[in-house]
Protein backbone atom coordinates (compact mmCIF):
# COMPACT_ATOMS: atom_id res chain seq x y z
CA UNK A 1 0.00 0.00 0.00
CA UNK A 2 2.82 2.57 0.79
CA UNK A 3 4.73 1.27 -2.30
CA UNK A 4 1.62 2.51 -4.50
CA UNK A 5 1.39 5.94 -2.68
CA UNK A 6 4.69 7.05 -2.49
CA UNK A 7 7.62 7.79 -5.01
CA UNK A 8 11.16 5.73 -4.29
CA UNK A 9 12.84 8.09 -2.02
CA UNK A 10 9.61 8.37 -0.08
CA UNK A 11 9.87 4.76 -0.07
CA UNK A 12 12.97 4.95 1.35
CA UNK A 13 12.33 7.07 4.42
CA UNK A 14 9.99 4.51 4.82
CA UNK A 15 12.19 1.40 4.75
CA UNK A 16 14.43 4.01 7.45
CA UNK A 17 11.40 4.00 9.72
CA UNK A 18 10.44 0.31 9.35
CA UNK A 19 13.99 -1.16 10.00
CA UNK A 20 14.08 1.10 13.46
CA UNK A 21 10.67 -0.57 14.39
CA UNK A 22 12.13 -4.54 13.21
CA UNK A 23 14.90 -3.50 15.55
CA UNK A 24 12.83 -2.31 18.19
CA UNK A 25 10.46 -5.54 18.32
CA UNK A 26 12.90 -7.99 17.62
CA UNK A 27 14.60 -6.34 21.45
CA UNK A 28 10.88 -6.13 22.78
CA UNK A 29 10.48 -9.91 21.70
CA UNK A 30 13.75 -11.12 23.72
CA UNK A 31 12.44 -9.06 26.93
CA UNK A 32 8.93 -10.41 27.07
CA UNK A 33 7.56 -12.64 24.11
CA UNK A 34 10.43 -15.73 24.00
CA UNK A 35 10.85 -15.98 27.47
CA UNK A 36 7.32 -16.10 27.76
CA UNK A 37 7.51 -19.17 24.74
CA UNK A 38 9.96 -21.20 26.42
CA UNK A 39 9.17 -20.60 29.72
CA UNK A 40 4.85 -20.71 29.97
CA UNK A 41 3.65 -22.87 27.35
CA UNK A 42 2.76 -25.27 29.12
CA UNK A 43 1.85 -24.26 32.46
CA UNK A 44 -1.37 -23.54 35.12
CA UNK A 45 -3.88 -21.08 34.04
CA UNK A 46 -3.06 -18.42 36.89
CA UNK A 47 0.81 -18.80 36.10
CA UNK A 48 0.62 -18.04 32.64
CA UNK A 49 -2.30 -14.65 33.26
CA UNK A 50 0.45 -13.66 35.58
CA UNK A 51 3.36 -14.30 32.52
CA UNK A 52 1.30 -13.41 30.08
CA UNK A 53 0.80 -9.39 31.66
CA UNK A 54 4.07 -9.29 33.15
CA UNK A 55 5.47 -9.86 29.46
CA UNK A 56 3.12 -7.79 27.43
CA UNK A 57 3.80 -5.00 30.33
CA UNK A 58 7.67 -5.42 29.01
CA UNK A 59 7.25 -4.86 25.60
CA UNK A 60 5.19 -1.64 26.88
CA UNK A 61 7.96 0.04 28.35
CA UNK A 62 10.24 -1.32 25.72
CA UNK A 63 7.96 0.70 23.87
CA UNK A 64 8.20 3.78 25.43
CA UNK A 65 11.53 3.68 25.82
CA UNK A 66 12.19 3.09 22.29
CA UNK A 67 9.88 5.69 21.08
CA UNK A 68 11.80 8.26 23.07
CA UNK A 69 14.91 7.71 21.35
CA UNK A 70 13.08 8.02 18.11
CA UNK A 71 11.82 11.11 18.71
CA UNK A 72 15.05 12.57 20.26
CA UNK A 73 16.86 11.10 17.02
CA UNK A 74 14.15 12.63 14.57
CA UNK A 75 15.06 16.09 16.62
CA UNK A 76 18.32 16.79 15.60
CA UNK A 77 18.51 14.97 11.75
CA UNK A 78 17.20 16.55 8.79
CA UNK A 79 15.98 14.90 5.62
CA UNK A 80 13.83 12.88 4.78
CA UNK A 81 13.58 10.13 7.23
CA UNK A 82 13.32 12.63 10.47
CA UNK A 83 9.34 12.90 10.17
CA UNK A 84 8.83 9.09 9.79
CA UNK A 85 10.85 8.62 12.68
CA UNK A 86 8.86 11.02 14.76
CA UNK A 87 5.57 9.55 13.94
CA UNK A 88 7.60 6.08 14.96
CA UNK A 89 8.60 7.41 18.08
CA UNK A 90 4.74 8.54 18.67
CA UNK A 91 3.64 5.02 17.84
CA UNK A 92 5.59 2.47 18.49
CA UNK A 93 4.65 1.51 21.78
CA UNK A 94 1.10 0.48 20.78
CA UNK A 95 2.96 -1.14 17.56
CA UNK A 96 5.03 -3.00 20.68
CA UNK A 97 2.08 -4.53 22.56
CA UNK A 98 -0.07 -6.07 19.25
CA UNK A 99 2.99 -7.60 18.58
CA UNK A 100 3.59 -8.97 22.45
CA UNK A 101 -0.19 -10.16 22.14
CA UNK A 102 0.42 -11.92 19.31
CA UNK A 103 3.19 -14.40 21.37
CA UNK A 104 1.04 -14.84 23.96
CA UNK A 105 -1.74 -16.19 21.49
CA UNK A 106 0.48 -18.64 20.02
CA UNK A 107 2.06 -19.63 23.85
CA UNK A 108 -1.71 -20.47 24.78
CA UNK A 109 -2.09 -22.51 21.40
CA UNK A 110 -4.63 -19.93 19.90
CA UNK A 111 -3.29 -19.00 16.84
CA UNK A 112 -6.51 -18.30 14.97
CA UNK A 113 -7.07 -15.22 17.98
CA UNK A 114 -3.79 -13.83 16.73
CA UNK A 115 -4.81 -14.23 13.47
CA UNK A 116 -8.04 -12.02 14.15
CA UNK A 117 -5.60 -9.44 15.83
CA UNK A 118 -3.89 -9.16 13.17
CA UNK A 119 -7.05 -9.32 10.43
CA UNK A 120 -8.49 -6.47 12.55
CA UNK A 121 -4.96 -4.13 12.72
CA UNK A 122 -4.73 -4.59 8.85
CA UNK A 123 -8.49 -3.62 8.14
CA UNK A 124 -8.19 -0.49 10.51
CA UNK A 125 -5.33 0.41 8.98
CA UNK A 126 -6.69 -0.18 5.29
CA UNK A 127 -9.58 2.01 6.19
CA UNK A 128 -7.17 4.85 7.45
CA UNK A 129 -5.56 5.04 4.49
CA UNK A 130 -8.45 5.11 2.11
CA UNK A 131 -9.70 7.72 4.51
CA UNK A 132 -6.46 10.27 3.87
CA UNK A 133 -6.19 8.99 -0.21
CA UNK A 134 -9.67 10.77 0.09
CA UNK A 135 -7.62 13.88 0.99
CA UNK A 136 -4.54 15.35 -0.69
CA UNK A 137 -1.75 12.69 -1.06
CA UNK A 138 -0.77 11.65 2.46
CA UNK A 139 3.17 11.91 3.66
CA UNK A 140 5.26 9.21 4.61
CA UNK A 141 5.17 10.52 8.15
CA UNK A 142 1.10 10.65 8.15
CA UNK A 143 1.13 7.04 6.57
CA UNK A 144 3.07 5.90 9.49
CA UNK A 145 1.06 7.45 11.90
CA UNK A 146 -1.95 5.26 10.45
CA UNK A 147 -0.27 2.30 10.40
CA UNK A 148 0.76 2.99 14.41
CA UNK A 149 -2.62 4.21 15.03
CA UNK A 150 -4.13 0.56 13.74
CA UNK A 151 -1.63 -1.37 15.75
CA UNK A 152 -3.17 0.71 18.78
CA UNK A 153 -6.45 -0.51 18.18
CA UNK A 154 -5.05 -4.17 17.69
CA UNK A 155 -4.04 -3.87 21.17
CA UNK A 156 -6.42 -2.39 22.73
CA UNK A 157 -8.42 -5.75 20.92
CA UNK A 158 -5.83 -7.76 22.83
CA UNK A 159 -7.11 -6.62 25.93
CA UNK A 160 -10.59 -7.36 25.34
CA UNK A 161 -9.40 -10.85 23.65
CA UNK A 162 -7.70 -11.91 26.76
CA UNK A 163 -9.19 -10.27 29.44
CA UNK A 164 -5.68 -9.24 30.78
CA UNK A 165 -4.21 -5.79 31.20
CA UNK A 166 -0.82 -5.76 31.16
CA UNK A 167 1.57 -4.93 33.90
CA UNK A 168 4.92 -2.33 33.17
CA UNK A 169 5.16 -2.31 36.97
CA UNK A 170 6.17 -5.92 36.75
CA UNK A 171 9.02 -5.50 34.08
CA UNK A 172 11.54 -5.48 36.67
CA UNK A 173 10.34 -8.94 38.47
CA UNK A 174 10.23 -10.13 35.46
CA UNK A 175 13.09 -9.29 33.98
CA UNK A 176 14.88 -10.84 37.34
CA UNK A 177 12.89 -13.95 36.74
CA UNK A 178 14.20 -14.04 33.28
CA UNK A 179 17.38 -13.40 33.76
CA UNK A 180 18.98 -16.87 32.50
CA UNK A 181 17.37 -16.20 29.21
CA UNK A 182 16.93 -12.71 28.43
CA UNK A 183 20.77 -11.83 28.41
CA UNK A 184 21.12 -14.27 25.68
CA UNK A 185 18.20 -14.03 23.63
CA UNK A 186 18.82 -10.38 23.68
CA UNK A 187 22.50 -10.25 22.48
CA UNK A 188 21.43 -13.42 19.85
CA UNK A 189 18.91 -10.49 18.69
CA UNK A 190 20.95 -7.62 18.45
CA UNK A 191 24.13 -9.51 16.88
CA UNK A 192 22.51 -10.43 14.47
CA UNK A 193 19.53 -7.83 13.03
CA UNK A 194 21.67 -5.68 14.30
CA UNK A 195 24.02 -5.80 11.97
CA UNK A 196 21.17 -6.20 9.34
CA UNK A 197 19.80 -2.85 10.12
CA UNK A 198 23.19 -1.78 10.03
CA UNK A 199 23.82 -2.73 7.18
CA UNK A 200 20.96 -1.00 5.39
CA UNK A 201 22.13 2.20 6.92
CA UNK A 202 25.39 1.08 5.27
CA UNK A 203 23.38 0.07 1.91
CA UNK A 204 21.65 4.08 2.10
CA UNK A 205 25.52 5.42 2.81
CA UNK A 206 27.28 4.10 -0.31
CA UNK A 207 24.12 4.05 -2.71
CA UNK A 208 21.14 6.69 -1.49
CA UNK A 209 17.63 6.21 -0.61
CA UNK A 210 16.63 5.11 -3.87
CA UNK A 211 18.46 1.85 -3.63
CA UNK A 212 16.27 1.27 -0.58
CA UNK A 213 13.08 1.97 -2.06
CA UNK A 214 14.44 -0.45 -4.88
CA UNK A 215 14.40 -2.90 -2.12
CA UNK A 216 11.90 -2.52 -0.26
CA UNK A 217 9.45 -2.54 -3.71
CA UNK A 218 11.12 -6.21 -4.09
CA UNK A 219 10.22 -6.93 -0.75
CA UNK A 220 6.52 -6.09 -1.23
CA UNK A 221 6.54 -8.47 -4.12
CA UNK A 222 7.61 -10.88 -1.68
CA UNK A 223 4.52 -10.51 0.03
CA UNK A 224 2.18 -13.07 1.80
CA UNK A 225 5.69 -15.44 1.06
CA UNK A 226 7.90 -12.87 3.58
CA UNK A 227 4.75 -13.04 6.04
CA UNK A 228 4.48 -16.74 6.29
CA UNK A 229 8.02 -16.49 7.09
CA UNK A 230 8.66 -14.36 9.82
CA UNK A 231 5.58 -15.45 11.58
CA UNK A 232 6.70 -19.32 11.33
CA UNK A 233 8.99 -19.43 13.95
CA UNK A 234 6.57 -18.29 16.92
CA UNK A 235 3.93 -20.49 16.15
CA UNK A 236 6.39 -23.41 15.29
CA UNK A 237 8.54 -23.11 18.78
CA UNK A 238 6.23 -24.32 21.06
CA UNK A 239 4.52 -27.23 18.84
CA UNK A 240 8.16 -28.40 18.50
CA UNK A 241 9.07 -27.90 21.97
CA UNK A 242 5.94 -30.54 22.65
CA UNK A 243 6.82 -32.84 20.06
CA UNK A 244 10.69 -33.42 20.92
CA UNK A 245 9.59 -34.48 24.01
CA UNK A 246 7.37 -37.07 22.74
CA UNK A 247 9.63 -38.22 19.61
CA UNK A 248 12.92 -37.26 18.66
CA UNK A 249 13.06 -38.70 15.37
CA UNK A 250 9.29 -36.91 14.36
CA UNK A 251 11.18 -33.70 15.49
CA UNK A 252 13.89 -34.00 13.52
CA UNK A 253 11.77 -34.72 10.38
CA UNK A 254 9.69 -31.86 10.71
CA UNK A 255 12.62 -29.83 11.08
CA UNK A 256 13.68 -30.60 7.84
CA UNK A 257 10.33 -30.54 6.78
CA UNK A 258 9.49 -26.93 8.04
CA UNK A 259 13.31 -25.67 6.50
CA UNK A 260 11.93 -27.00 2.68
CA UNK A 261 8.47 -25.91 3.15
CA UNK A 262 9.41 -22.56 4.07
CA UNK A 263 11.86 -22.23 1.25
CA UNK A 264 9.54 -24.25 -1.17
CA UNK A 265 6.59 -21.55 -0.49
CA UNK A 266 8.68 -18.35 -1.57
CA UNK A 267 10.02 -20.49 -4.72
CA UNK A 268 6.32 -20.91 -6.06
CA UNK A 269 5.60 -17.35 -4.88
CA UNK A 270 8.19 -15.54 -7.31
CA UNK A 271 7.07 -17.83 -10.03
CA UNK A 272 3.73 -16.19 -9.24
CA UNK A 273 4.95 -13.08 -9.39
CA UNK A 274 6.86 -13.36 -12.26
CA UNK A 275 3.53 -14.46 -14.34
CA UNK A 276 2.07 -11.20 -13.66
CA UNK A 277 1.53 -8.47 -16.46
CA UNK A 278 3.38 -5.41 -16.14
CA UNK A 279 0.11 -3.22 -16.54
CA UNK A 280 -1.31 -4.52 -13.28
CA UNK A 281 2.27 -4.40 -11.35
CA UNK A 282 2.31 -0.78 -12.54
CA UNK A 283 -1.01 -0.34 -11.62
CA UNK A 284 -0.53 -1.40 -7.96
CA UNK A 285 3.18 -0.47 -6.96
CA UNK A 286 3.20 2.38 -9.63
CA UNK A 287 6.62 3.75 -10.21
CA UNK A 288 8.33 1.50 -7.62
CA UNK A 289 6.83 -1.59 -10.01
CA UNK A 290 9.75 -1.40 -12.46
CA UNK A 291 12.90 -1.24 -9.77
CA UNK A 292 11.37 -3.78 -7.56
CA UNK A 293 10.48 -6.00 -10.39
CA UNK A 294 14.26 -5.78 -11.60
CA UNK A 295 15.88 -6.98 -8.40
CA UNK A 296 12.81 -9.02 -7.55
CA UNK A 297 14.28 -12.68 -8.50
CA UNK A 298 17.49 -11.88 -6.36
CA UNK A 299 15.53 -10.51 -3.23
CA UNK A 300 13.06 -13.42 -3.30
CA UNK A 301 16.08 -16.02 -3.70
CA UNK A 302 17.13 -14.42 -0.52
CA UNK A 303 13.99 -15.03 1.51
CA UNK A 304 14.16 -18.55 -0.08
CA UNK A 305 17.05 -19.09 1.40
CA UNK A 306 16.41 -17.61 4.87
CA UNK A 307 13.75 -20.13 4.64
CA UNK A 308 15.60 -23.08 4.28
CA UNK A 309 17.68 -22.00 7.45
CA UNK A 310 14.84 -20.87 9.29
CA UNK A 311 14.08 -24.38 10.50
CA UNK A 312 17.49 -25.36 11.82
CA UNK A 313 17.51 -21.70 13.21
CA UNK A 314 13.76 -22.58 15.87
CA UNK A 315 15.39 -26.26 16.25
CA UNK A 316 18.54 -24.55 18.49
CA UNK A 317 15.78 -22.37 20.09
CA UNK A 318 13.81 -25.69 20.89
CA UNK A 319 17.15 -27.33 22.07
CA UNK A 320 18.06 -24.47 24.36
CA UNK A 321 20.89 -24.28 22.93
CA UNK A 322 21.65 -20.75 23.16
CA UNK A 323 25.41 -20.73 23.13
CA UNK A 324 25.43 -22.32 19.45
CA UNK A 325 22.76 -19.46 18.47
CA UNK A 326 25.13 -16.82 19.49
CA UNK A 327 27.98 -18.28 17.64
CA UNK A 328 25.54 -18.16 14.43
CA UNK A 329 25.21 -14.77 14.85
CA UNK A 330 28.87 -14.31 14.90
CA UNK A 331 29.49 -15.89 12.20
CA UNK A 332 26.94 -14.46 10.16
CA UNK A 333 27.62 -10.94 11.36
CA UNK A 334 30.44 -9.96 9.36
CA UNK A 335 29.38 -11.07 5.87
CA UNK A 336 25.96 -9.07 6.67
CA UNK A 337 28.51 -6.38 7.12
CA UNK A 338 30.57 -5.96 4.54
CA UNK A 339 29.02 -7.99 1.71
CA UNK A 340 25.84 -5.79 0.36
CA UNK A 341 27.68 -2.44 1.20
CA UNK A 342 30.47 -3.79 -1.04
CA UNK A 343 27.89 -5.18 -3.65
CA UNK A 344 26.05 -1.98 -3.52
CA UNK A 345 29.51 0.23 -5.00
CA UNK A 346 29.81 -2.22 -7.47
CA UNK A 347 26.41 -2.80 -9.13
CA UNK A 348 24.14 -0.56 -7.37
CA UNK A 349 20.34 -1.57 -6.95
CA UNK A 350 21.09 -5.22 -8.87
CA UNK A 351 24.89 -5.12 -6.45
CA UNK A 352 22.65 -4.57 -3.34
CA UNK A 353 20.09 -7.55 -4.15
CA UNK A 354 22.74 -10.13 -4.82
CA UNK A 355 25.18 -9.59 -1.89
CA UNK A 356 22.06 -10.05 0.36
CA UNK A 357 21.09 -13.52 -1.56
CA UNK A 358 24.57 -14.01 -0.60
CA UNK A 359 24.81 -13.33 2.69
CA UNK A 360 20.86 -15.61 2.72
CA UNK A 361 22.73 -18.43 1.85
CA UNK A 362 25.25 -18.46 3.79
CA UNK A 363 23.45 -18.18 6.52
CA UNK A 364 21.21 -20.94 6.18
CA UNK A 365 24.84 -23.13 5.36
CA UNK A 366 25.84 -21.61 8.73
CA UNK A 367 22.25 -22.86 10.97
CA UNK A 368 22.31 -26.21 9.05
CA UNK A 369 25.90 -27.26 10.41
CA UNK A 370 25.22 -26.06 14.01
CA UNK A 371 21.69 -27.71 14.19
CA UNK A 372 23.85 -30.69 13.54
CA UNK A 373 26.54 -30.34 15.99
CA UNK A 374 23.67 -29.13 18.49
CA UNK A 375 21.69 -32.70 17.52
CA UNK A 376 25.25 -34.52 18.31
CA UNK A 377 25.79 -33.07 21.38
CA UNK A 378 22.02 -33.86 22.41
CA UNK A 379 21.86 -37.02 21.74
CA UNK A 380 25.12 -37.95 23.50
CA UNK A 381 24.46 -35.69 26.56
CA UNK A 382 20.60 -37.78 26.58
CA UNK A 383 22.69 -41.21 26.09
CA UNK A 384 24.94 -40.61 29.53
CA UNK A 385 22.11 -39.55 31.32
CA UNK A 386 20.12 -42.71 30.46
CA UNK A 387 23.05 -44.94 31.26
CA UNK A 388 23.91 -43.40 34.93
CA UNK A 389 22.49 -45.43 37.57
CA UNK A 390 22.54 -44.60 41.11
CA UNK A 391 25.94 -45.55 43.11
CA UNK A 392 25.20 -48.60 44.95
CA UNK A 393 27.61 -50.26 47.68
CA UNK A 394 29.87 -52.91 46.52
CA UNK A 395 28.76 -56.33 47.42
CA UNK A 396 30.38 -60.01 46.91
CA UNK A 397 27.93 -63.01 47.45
CA UNK A 398 30.93 -64.94 48.48
CA UNK A 399 32.77 -62.72 50.64
CA UNK A 400 32.31 -63.31 54.36
CA UNK A 401 30.20 -61.86 56.95
CA UNK A 402 31.80 -59.38 59.35
CA UNK A 403 32.88 -61.23 62.66
CA UNK A 404 33.01 -59.62 65.77
CA UNK A 405 36.03 -59.52 68.33
CA UNK A 406 34.52 -62.67 69.86
CA UNK A 407 34.35 -64.76 66.60
CA UNK A 408 30.74 -64.68 65.91
CA UNK A 409 29.16 -63.58 63.02
CA UNK A 410 28.08 -59.97 62.88
CA UNK A 411 24.62 -58.96 60.93
CA UNK A 412 25.51 -55.68 59.14
CA UNK A 413 24.18 -52.21 60.01
CA UNK A 414 21.67 -50.61 58.11
CA UNK A 415 20.64 -47.20 58.29
CA UNK A 416 16.78 -46.42 57.64
CA UNK A 417 16.28 -45.57 53.86
CA UNK A 418 14.91 -42.27 55.20
CA UNK A 419 18.61 -41.17 56.40
CA UNK A 420 20.28 -42.47 53.25
CA UNK A 421 21.87 -39.77 51.28
CA UNK A 422 20.06 -38.96 48.04
CA UNK A 423 19.85 -37.18 44.88
CA UNK A 424 16.64 -34.37 45.57
CA UNK A 425 13.70 -34.00 42.82
CA UNK A 426 14.44 -30.50 42.79
CA UNK A 427 18.83 -30.29 42.07
CA UNK A 428 19.04 -28.41 39.15
CA UNK A 429 20.06 -29.73 36.09
CA UNK A 430 23.52 -28.38 34.88
CA UNK A 431 22.02 -28.63 31.34
CA UNK A 432 18.70 -27.86 31.52
CA UNK A 433 16.08 -28.48 28.78
CA UNK A 434 12.21 -26.59 28.97
CA UNK A 435 10.38 -28.24 31.15
CA UNK A 436 8.55 -31.29 30.18
CA UNK A 437 4.24 -30.60 29.02
CA UNK A 438 2.30 -30.80 31.71
CA UNK A 439 -1.27 -30.44 29.49
CA UNK A 440 -1.81 -30.75 25.96
CA UNK A 441 -1.46 -27.69 24.31
CA UNK A 442 -5.15 -27.62 23.36
CA UNK A 443 -6.60 -28.01 27.01
CA UNK A 444 -5.05 -25.26 28.99
CA UNK A 445 -6.42 -21.49 28.30
CA UNK A 446 -5.72 -18.02 28.92
CA UNK A 447 -8.46 -16.32 30.90
CA UNK A 448 -10.86 -15.27 27.85
CA UNK A 449 -8.32 -17.46 25.13
CA UNK A 450 -11.17 -20.62 25.19
CA UNK A 451 -13.04 -20.67 21.92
Amino acid sequence: MVAQIIDKRGLGAFEVAFSVYLFAAGCSRALGAEPLLVRHSDTDTDDVESAAASAVGTSLVAGVVAGLVCLAIAAVIDGPAALPLAALGVTLPALLVQDAWRYVFFAAGRPAKALVNDVVWAVVQLAAIVWLLAGDDPSVAVLVLAWGGAAGVAALLGVVQTRLVPRPSATGPWLRRQRDLVPQFLGEFVVGQGAAQLSIWLIAGVGNLGVLGALRAAGVLVGPARLFLTAAPGAAIPELVRIRRRSPQRFQRLVALMSWGLALSVAVWIVVVLAVPDRYGTAVLKENWEPGRRIFVLVGLSWAALGLGTGAMVALRVLADAKRSFRARLLICPVVLVVPPVSVAVGDETGAALGIAIVSLWSAAVWWVLYRMATVAARAREAVEATVEPAAAPTSPAAAPPVGTDGRSVAPVVRPPESRPHRLPLDPDPDPLPAPDAVPLQEWEVGGMSD
